[in-house]
């Protein structure tokens, strides 16, 4: 046994090595690839979530402003310009 049986003895054992580091390397991928799709997914569940509170919001948003605002200002407004009115009729005249 020369030195040449080392050799081939040690490159068999590095390329052994080698061959099992970069299964592992690519297993730790494969399972980052995974965990990341998962979170992608779960984000978009969410963001379509938003979209569909939001499209909620803005509805409710509409209604209130169309049922509710709407004739309060109405109201104010008339309140307003009878006072102007009545303010204008009675005024004394300098």
């Amino acid at each position: 046994m020369g030195i040449e049986w080392y050799r081939d003895l040690v490159i068999i054992i590095a390329g052994v090595l080698i061959i099992l580091i970069s299964f592992v390397v690519l297993l730790l991928v494969i399972s980052i690839y995974k965990k990341t799709n998962r979170i992608y997914d779960r984000s978009q569940n969410i963001l379509k979530s938003l979209e569909n509170t939001s499209g909620a919001i803005e509805g409710f948003t509409q209604y209130a402003t169309r049922e509710l605002v709407r004739p309060i200002i109405e109201i104010a407004a008339l309140f307003q310009g009878l006072k102007t009115g009545f303010d204008s009729f009675f005024r004394r005249r300098k």
